[in-house]
């Protein structure tokens, strides 16, 4: 797992996530801010393929830490100590907790946006992205 870095001050850990899911993740925030944009239903749509692409990528993760191939069972070092690795030679990236969290989060304001837009749901999304905003600011 990555260094923690919390000294009792509040500050925010960093995680260890695997650097082909933060890039997901980015393509993901960046087809978010198109369509925040200009809320149409193509650019839903293309919202909608990136979000496929990126739960194919975290199916992929979550086989990976299932599988006992090449498991702890095997002598091979334990899993899980990058998130969305899908191989034992994963890059890592240090993220902020708090970073990660408010992405989770707009990513779940993604899905229902995409799933039943209303009004509602569109609010939902602005305010994850601006919270996800303050969250990379704060840092």
């Amino acid at each position: 797992m990555s260094e923690r870095h919390d000294h009792g001050t509040g500050d925010d850990e960093d995680v260890a996530v695997d650097a082909t899911l933060e890039s997901y993740l980015s393509s993901v925030e960046e087809s978010i801010g198109v369509y925040l944009e200009n809320p149409s239903a193509d650019l839903r749509h293309d919202l909608l393929v990136v979000l496929e692409r990126l739960d194919q990528r975290i199916d992929d993760s979550d086989a990976y830490e299932s599988s006992v191939i090449g498991s702890g069972a095997f002598g091979y070092p334990g899993r899980g100590t990058v998130i969305g690795e899908t191989g034992r030679a994963s890059v890592a990236e240090e993220v902020p907790e708090s970073v990660l969290r408010a992405q989770m989060t707009l990513i779940k304001a993604a899905k229902r946006e995409v799933a039943a837009p209303t009004a509602d749901t569109l609010a939902g999304l602005r305010a994850a992205a601006r919270d996800l905003s303050a969250a990379r600011t704060a840092r």
